[in-house]
């Protein structure tokens, strides 16, 4: 994460403060806006590795602008607010967030959140994917369409670079908590995704199950 570049568009100055220094100490370049205006006229000018976004901003939703901020920046977007709730949760995912921090946040934890974001690498065997329409693309150039528990999946695996991602993990990753989720459900996704790929001509989908541990995305090569 060392000098890597993070657009900051938070419009309390105390908290904007608090936030720069934290992540300056880890190494971080930090651009600062108060508004969606400044936020935009910033990443039209100059890129940036990530961007931490509030809801509440003066002039606007940064919840209803993400999707253009995340076309501008065409890098991670972290969602820090106040607004929880889980519709609110999902809007933001849906929007195209690669992650939703409800304040008051730990920094330790944000700080985390952009090392594990900015640690991804393009995938090894060609596929691509689109947070604002929600679709992967095969290297083959084959678009799929996922749904949004599909997508979390997917991206919960692909975040992990190449490592086991435990199914209790994988189950917060859908929003849901582990004492209450049905084991069956996620199987039952994990079939219907590699289904709807074969259905669109893909024959093989790098999602891969470890027996007692979890799931993994890789190529066939390394599986």
């Amino acid at each position: 994460m060392r000098n890597a570049s993070v657009l900051l568009l938070e419009d309390d100055a105390d908290l904007r403060q608090e936030v720069k220094e934290y992540l300056e100490s880890e190494g971080c370049h930090i651009v600062e806006a108060g508004s969606l205006d400044e936020g935009r006229a910033l990443l039209r000018r100059q890129s940036v590795h990530a961007i931490v976004l509030d809801v509440g901003l003066p002039d606007g939703s940064g919840l209803e602008a993400l999707p253009e901020l995340r076309r501008l920046g065409a890098c991670p977007v972290v969602m820090m607010t106040a607004w929880g709730q889980l519709p609110q949760r999902l809007q933001g995912l849906d929007k195209g967030a690669d992650y939703y921090l409800v304040k008051p946040v730990a920094l330790a934890e944000l700080a985390a959140v952009l090392k594990r974001l900015l640690s991804r690498g393009p995938l090894s065997d060609g596929w691509s994917a689109d947070a604002n329409t929600r679709s992967l693309t095969s290297p083959a150039g084959v678009q799929l369409q996922l749904t949004m528990s599909e997508w979390q999946f997917v991206q919960a695996l692909r975040d992990a670079g190449g490592q086991v991602v435990e199914r209790e993990q994988l189950v917060l990753a859908l929003n849901q908590q582990p004492a209450d989720y049905d084991a069956r459900r996620m199987h039952s996704l994990v079939q219907r995704l590699r289904g709807k790929a074969r259905a669109a001509g893909i024959e093989t989908l790098p999602v891969h199950s470890r027996h007692g541990e979890g799931y993994v995305w890789l190529d066939a090569a390394r599986a």
